[in-house]
């Protein structure tokens, strides 16, 4: 029984998945359309305004330390590194390009414009609403409270959560990667880089 509700569960899921993401088709097609014809790789201007907005809750700059927006003190910025990261991977890019759209769906609804022109408080709040909608996923609990769990989540993927969440750990992880491979953080690290940046030809040969 116990399987079988499983298995319901999942292709439930299946179908509300596939109902959302074609709420998104039209407007992710229009980006599509216009991609790689601005300044970016990938991202198109729309997407990069939320994905800089994004990194600065992620990594933000205060009077004591450096933050995503300062790494192009040293370097390129932080927007450019992330382009690079998408542009050349396709699953990133499909997580991007309706987790974006979604920060834009959850801010119209919510506040009635866009998530780049939204105050930084109500900015956050989405974000930790997206947050908190990756957590629920992936906390650990039977697995068939963890198919309920998901299900409620697709069931809301029309306001636009779904997206957001599953764009939450990734622009996470590439924003943290973005900026502690930047030489600003490693100077904020006392840090002076890779020790071996071309790797270890020769085990026993010294550095």
């Amino acid at each position: 029984l116990r399987a079988t509700s499983v298995k319901c569960f999942h292709l439930v899921m299946t179908f509300c998945v596939s109902a959302a993401a074609r709420s998104f088709n039209k407007e992710l097609a229009r980006r599509d359309a216009v991609r790689r014809q601005g300044p970016f790789r990938w991202f198109t201007s729309e997407e990069a305004v939320v994905a800089e907005a994004l990194a600065r809750i992620i990594v933000p700059t205060d009077e004591e330390t450096p933050g995503i927006d300062d790494i192009d003190v040293l370097g390129p910025p932080a927007i450019d590194l992330l382009d690079n990261l998408i542009a050349t991977c396709e699953e990133r890019q499909q997580t991007y390009s309706r987790g974006l759209l979604s920060f834009d769906v959850l801010a119209s609804k919510a506040h009635k414009c866009k998530f780049a022109d939204l105050a930084k408080e109500d900015q956050t709040m989405l974000f930790q609403i997206a947050q908190l909608a990756s957590e629920d996923w992936t906390a650990g609990v039977p697995a068939i409270l963890k198919v309920w769990r998901r299900f409620r989540s697709i069931v809301r993927a029309r306001n636009g959560r779904l997206f957001a969440a599953q764009l939450y750990p990734q622009i996470r992880s590439d924003c943290f990667q973005v900026f502690y491979t930047s030489r600003v953080s490693w100077i904020w690290l006392e840090y002076d880089g890779p020790p071996m940046d071309e790797g270890y030809p020769h085990l026993e040969a010294r550095r």
